[in-house]
């Protein structure tokens, strides 16, 4: 995998930690959809800058794009993620088009002329990427990072008694550790236990309410594997 060159000072060159693979972003938007790519439950690994794949212009000659990420799914298939701003989706999807006729070849660092091992590639833009969806998948990956199963299990007991909608921030009144707390709760959404009422950021405005079955649901990813380019 091939880490992004130095460019100039209009982009955003970074890199996160995802299952102990560095990925890297170059902009906002790659910031954006990696950090919503990373929320999902069915995803093992990221890897920037892959793979190189070819396609054939409209004067049959054929060129090189460098896919922004590829997607390691649990069960082993690997999608090749393009992320552009939605004003370029048009030539996008085109060159994608023209990518799947080709039938997914890809260009090693010696030339060398292979198939890849993408199962197939798509567009992501910040229409997937908001920045909404950026906050509360952040938010959410640092509640991972800081799980406590003590307060989890304490949280999880009192949300069961709860019904209809309240607020985020009602979980927190009289708790000795409102950090715990604020983390077991993005934690009890994050397992589906609670449902927001939309799908952007997260504050103690956000309305809750549990979810029908009201206990832990298995691991669910955030959207289709099949569709990494809708959201669920």
């Amino acid at each position: 995998m091939r880490r992004p060159p130095d460019t100039h000072g209009r982009t955003l060159r970074g890199f996160s930690i995802f299952n102990e693979t560095v990925v890297y972003h170059e902009s906002d938007l790659e910031r954006r959809v990696s950090t919503v790519l990373q929320l999902r439950k069915d995803v093992r690994k990221i890897y920037s800058q892959y793979p190189v794949l070819l396609y054939r212009d409209a004067d049959g000659e054929i060129r090189e794009h460098i896919c922004d990420y590829s997607v390691v799914f649990d069960g082993g298939e690997m999608v090749a993620v393009v992320v552009k701003h939605a004003r370029k989706e048009a030539a996008m999807r085109d060159m994608i088009d023209r990518v799947r006729a080709l039938g997914f070849l890809k260009k090693s660092k010696s030339g060398i002329i292979a198939p890849a091992a993408v199962g197939d590639i798509r567009l992501l833009t910040e229409r997937h990427a908001t920045y909404g969806a950026f906050e509360r998948a952040g938010r959410i990956l640092r509640a991972r990072r800081m799980r406590d199963d003590a307060e989890y299990a304490r949280t999880l007991a009192i949300v069961r008694n709860l019904g209809g909608q309240f607020k985020f921030g009602e979980l927190l009144r009289g708790c000795p550790d409102r950090a715990a707390r604020r983390t077991a709760v993005l934690l009890l959404i994050d397992d589906l236990v609670l449902v927001t009422e939309g799908s952007g950021s997260i504050d103690d405005l956000t309305m809750l309410r549990v979810a029908n079955s009201g206990a832990a649901q298995p691991a669910t990813p955030h959207f289709s594997t099949k569709g990494i380019d809708h959201a669920a």
